[in-house]
């Protein structure tokens, strides 16, 4: 049984210092005693949240106990300074403290050449403070806050339940939280030690607070816990005191979240009996679990403080004209939501829970028209199991598998363990104990049925191995599993590929003065007459596809009729694009595979078959176009881009078609911007390089600040560039940042008086729309025509022209004004946004005069790609500067706006072939870096002189001498520092050992990514490190001869040494 996934659990690291207190600062009685056992009502009355509760199996080694009251005194300690919360006594090291910026610049500036003349320093400075400008100041990291949110109806019933329920509701959220813990302290927690933290090693437990809020920052009820997991733990083996691996924990995360909705669920089930029930959530949001019989009229109406305003205005609005018998003007619609406003404005100070319980009351109670003090959510008994039958355990871990390969092109066992857990929602088990054993027996039967990726380790002697035999060289759970078929699927592609038939090849035909660039041009001829299966069209973003496109049709129709070249795309709207520039026939992806399958749909042979946007179609899906293609002598052409947006599902296949033929149809030169800087740029951008910032920067399009001032700054630019009759998209980071938009624009037309004022329709997104709204639709409905014959498709603009009393209304599309549908009132509620603001999803494959993005740390590279080359005339961003989190008592870590875009420039989104992740996975483990610090962490055992022991010795260094030799080749064909060496020796033992010492150099460059010019590079001030002395003695043996007297070594010199490459 599918289930939804609902992350309801979130991480956030915490700074040391000061960075606790927003956990404090609310807590109504911090210091004083509290016995443990004394139940949430006692603060009901009191203002402010409960203290926080110590957790963790590791407060033993503290004097402390799960349970105990969390002192103000004890955080300063533990989270302030790294400290023992009880004694004050140092846990380890202390945390590193990080100059402030103004410290950077100084020290800087104090070391300019004092030769320099007045405005060549004032240069200098200037260059040095925006540099520092654009780096964030680091922070110690104290401890991870995992935010744990109960599901929206548990809150919601929780809120509106009697005490005593209440009660039961916490206990079984604190209960489920402790079994994440106790997982993570099974599965997770570790901490490093050794060169590049090397060796992975088990500690002790986990040192953590508990800090319980009722409310979310719109003020709906939102019972949620803050688990600060402290950044000290002790270790096993040696007890001392290290920092906490956060690899893992950010790894496990959705896994953990799973796990405590399961936990949750379980609990309120034995306890209160209630029974549980999957939930749309919308076109771009997987079902999520709640409980049967909270109605979701009274969840949404908890959701969002937007939606409550929306209300309170719709109310006034009523009231309004019920009393003056019209309806109100569109300046005094504004007045009215503006009154809204502040009547749904939660207070900035701290209530009483008792106080919040009633206002939630009173709210619920105007919606039901009943008590809510009496709702009850239907009870029962559930049927409970202790453990899952052994065919039940493989046929659930076979639809696990198929659903992570779906998902993914490779996976690891925690994207097993997170779906297991999804797979058997639906099931109520006895015990924790039997739910942690079934998800276990489901995670390994799916390994067993995965292709392992990652290469085995190579020998480790038995002090670095874990109790189950696997070795603390590598970390607990980080080996990648695919799939036999989804490889399988990537070797067809490849072989399609690189196989051409003659029937396939034509000559190309191409009308005089056709306009086409030389790239252009080159492509069309490059794929018409490769006679290849499967080809390809890559170019980035404004290179002129659809012109290529329209010319290597007609290309195409000359050879083999009219009607020979028909399109595919992975969404209907972009299909429709495809059918409209090209004129030909076209479906999407999903509606052919299923028509095919059916036995509905078949290639014609000689047909050319073009997948656009090709990027966003999955690997299984290319395998069954393609094949298919194949076996009906079709060709196919997958065109798009590689460094834009990927498939939602299993890809990258179009990446690695990509690289394995370096030859393919390419399109080089961009024609879409107006200004020739900006041609540039966006290739620089779509390669990540972090300096084209400055870039932007000079030409005004960049700007950045608090992210609510960013909406406005976009919002308002965006609105201007319409005013000016300019074609303009306003681009959001995420679907709440789209409805803010929306919501701002239908509010500004509406005081404009071009939206009607009178009472919308309600919409998907919670919003409303009248007649004068853009919408945009969300679901492909065939069955729902507009009078030009064309279906309304995911991704279609509408005009609202009129609404009606029944929720539906009739729009038109935006350029064909008689072009009109009617969408009747259950499509609208359902699948139906405004359309002012979109997310850069649907922005892909648009082009316009203009484009406004706000940009957020979370975007990645392609995304930031896509966004800022839409716009011919202009591309602005807008960074959010303050990283909001949805806490109002999370305080803003400002970062520079420069610091934020090179981070997101550094974040690939892309997704990555199974192929290429083997090749990753390959060369992660078997770097000079990596081989070096196992040879290290091996040669640091206590049993050294074990057989054992000397193998895993022996291994290493035979590979890092392969990978010195590989180094010093390289070096030899192109690195310049090789010329800094004495020639070889002729003695052909002495040329052995000038060998050895030069691959001493070159290992030391390999390992520590050298690329100066001179052999050792840059001095990184641990010249006491074994490796840099080794390299260093090495480079003093063949340097000893006279600087004035020495001939440098040439290739041929080298090459005729027994060691070297000849050898």
């Amino acid at each position: 049984m599918s289930g939804g996934r609902a992350v309801t659990v979130s991480l956030r690291a915490m700074s040391a210092g000061d960075g606790y207190r927003y956990l404090t600062a609310s807590v109504a009685v911090a210091d004083g005693p509290r016995d443990r056992s004394l139940p949430l009502a006692e603060y009901y009355a009191k203002t402010g949240t409960p203290p926080g509760r110590w957790l963790g199996g590791g407060l033993a080694a503290l004097g402390l106990e799960p349970g105990d009251v969390v002192t103000e005194d004890q955080m300063a300690r533990l989270l302030g300074a790294g400290r023992d919360p009880v004694t004050g006594d140092a846990l380890g090291q202390a945390f590193p403290q990080y100059k402030r910026r103004e410290e950077r610049v100084g020290a800087r500036v104090a070391s300019l050449d004092g030769g320099l003349g007045t405005e060549q320093r004032a240069s200098a400075v200037q260059r040095i403070e925006q540099e520092e400008a654009s780096r964030p100041t680091r922070r110690a990291v104290a401890g991870f806050d995992l935010t744990f949110s109960a599901p929206k109806s548990v809150s919601v019933w929780w809120a509106l339940a009697p005490p005593e329920v209440r009660e039961r509701i916490v206990a079984a959220h604190h209960a489920a939280i402790g079994d994440v813990v106790e997982l993570m302290e099974r599965e997770v927690a570790a901490t490093r030690a050794g060169r590049a933290g090397v060796v992975q090693l088990d500690v002790d437990g986990l040192i953590a607070t508990a800090f319980d809020h009722y409310d979310s920052r719109t003020g709906d009820p939102q019972l949620h816990t803050h688990v600060v997991i402290a950044n000290k733990v002790c270790t096993t083996s040696d007890g001392k005191w290290r920092s906490l691996d956060s690899r893992p924990v950010h790894h496990a995360l959705v896994a953990l979240s799973e796990r405590y909705n399961a936990a949750l669920a379980d609990r309120l089930s034995a306890d209160l009996g209630v029974q549980w029930e999957q939930r749309t959530r919308g076109a771009d949001r997987n079902p999520a679990w709640e409980i049967a019989g909270v109605p979701d009229e009274l969840v949404k109406a908890f959701s969002s403080r937007s939606r409550s305003i929306d209300t309170e205005t719709d109310r006034l609005v009523a009231d309004y004209r019920a009393t003056h018998g019209v309806g109100p003007t569109p300046a005094i619609v504004i007045k009215l939501r503006q009154q809204a406003t502040l009547a749904t404005r939660p207070g900035k100070t701290q209530h009483p829970l008792a106080e919040l319980t009633s206002r939630w009351a009173d709210r619920a109670r105007s919606l039901l028209g009943f008590d809510p003090a009496w709702l009850r959510p239907p009870t029962g008994s559930p049927e409970v199991i202790e453990e899952l039958p052994a065919e039940a355990v493989e046929g659930y871990a076979l639809v696990v598998l198929d659903h992570v390969s779906e998902k993914r092109s490779t996976w690891t066992r925690w994207n097993l363990h997170a779906e297991a857990t999804r797979q058997t929602m639906h099931l109520r088990f006895a015990t924790p104990h039997a739910r942690n054993h079934a998800i276990e027996q489901l995670v390994e039967a799916a390994e067993r049925a995965s292709l392992r990726v990652t290469p085995p380790e190579t020998a480790v002697p038995a002090e670095l191995q874990r109790p189950d035999g696997t070795g603390r060289l590598r970390p607990k759970h980080a080996t990648r599993y695919t799939s036999h078929a989804l490889l399988a699927a990537e070797d067809r592609l490849l072989d399609r590929g690189r196989t051409a038939s003659p029937r396939l090849a034509n000559q190309p035909v191409v009308a005089s003065g056709s306009g086409l660039s030389q790239d252009q041009l080159a492509a069309v001829a490059g794929i018409a007459t490769s006679g290849r299966q499967l080809d390809l069209l890559i170019g980035p973003a404004g290179a002129g596809k659809t012109t290529t496109l329209a010319a290597l049709r007609q290309t195409w129709e000359h050879t083999h009729g009219a009607g020979s070249v028909i399109g595919l795309a992975p969404s209907a709207a972009a299909a429709q694009v495809l059918a409209d520039d090209l004129g030909i026939a076209t479906e999407n992806t999903a509606k052919w595979t299923h028509e095919h399958l059916h036995g509905r749909r078949r290639f014609r042979p000689g047909q050319l078959v073009i997948v656009d946007e090709a990027s966003l179609a999955s690997t299984r899906t290319l395998d069954l176009i393609t094949g298919h293609a194949e076996q009906r002598r079709a060709k196919v052409l997958l065109v798009g881009d590689p460094h834009q947006l990927g498939a939602v599902g299993a890809g990258g296949a179009l990446g690695l078609l990509a690289r394995d033929r370096p030859d393919h149809p390419r399109l080089t030169q961009i024609h879409r911007f107006h200004h020739h800087w900006e041609r540039h740029a966006t290739q620089r951008l779509r390669d990540g390089d972090p300096a084209v910032i400055d870039t932007y920067r000079e030409h005004g399009r960049i700007h950045d600040g608090a992210t609510d001032h960013m909406l406005e700054q976009a919002y308002l630019a965006w609105r201007n560039d319409l005013v000016d009759g300019h074609t303009s998209v306003l681009i959001a980071a995420d679907n709440d940042q789209v409805t803010t938009l929306n919501r701002r624009a239908r509010l500004d037309r509406q005081a404009n008086g071009d939206v009607s004022a009178q009472l919308g329709v309600p919409l998907r997104d919670g919003t409303a729309a009248s007649a004068g709204d853009w919408i945009l639709t969300r679901r492909n409905r065939r069955t729902l025509q507009a009078s030009d014959g064309r279906w309304v498709r995911n991704g279609d603009r509408w005009t609202v022209t009129a609404t009606h009393t029944d929720g539906s209304l009739t729009a038109h599309r935006p350029d064909q004004p008689a072009a009109t549908v009617r969408i009747p009132a259950d499509y609208a509620a359902r699948h139906v946004d405004l359309g002012y603001a979109i997310t850069v999803h649907r922005a892909q494959g648009s082009t316009v005069d203009t484009a406004h993005t706000i940009a957020t740390p979370a975007m990645t590279r392609e995304q930031l790609y896509v966004a800022l080359t839409r716009g011919r005339s202009a591309n602005h961003v807008y960074t959010a500067t303050d990283q909001p989190t949805a806490e109002p008592h999370l305080g803003p870590a400002a970062t520079p706006g420069d610091a934020v875009l090179a981070r997101i420039l550094s974040r690939h989104g892309a997704a990555r072939s199974a192929h290429e992740v083997i090749a990753d996975e390959q060369a992660r483990w078997n770097t000079a870096a990596q081989l070096a610090a196992e040879h290290e962490a091996i040669g640091a055992t206590q049993s050294q002189a074990s057989d054992a022991t000397t193998r895993a010795l022996r291994q290493r260094s035979r590979l890092l001498e392969q990978h010195g030799d590989k180094a010093l080749r390289s070096a030899i064909e192109q690195q310049p520092w090789i010329r800094h060496l004495n020639p070889p020796p002729t003695d052909p033992e002495r040329r052995r050992t000038w060998w050895a010492h030069a691959r001493a150099i070159a290992t030391y460059r390999d390992r520590h990514r050298i690329t100066d010019h001179t052999p050792l590079g840059q001095d990184p001030g641990n010249k006491s490190h074994p490796d840099r002395r080794e390299a260093v003695r090495a480079l003093r043996v063949l340097q000893r001869r006279d600087a004035g007297r020495r001939r440098r070594p040439t290739p041929t010199q080298i090459a005729r040494t027994p060691s070297g490459p000849t050898m």
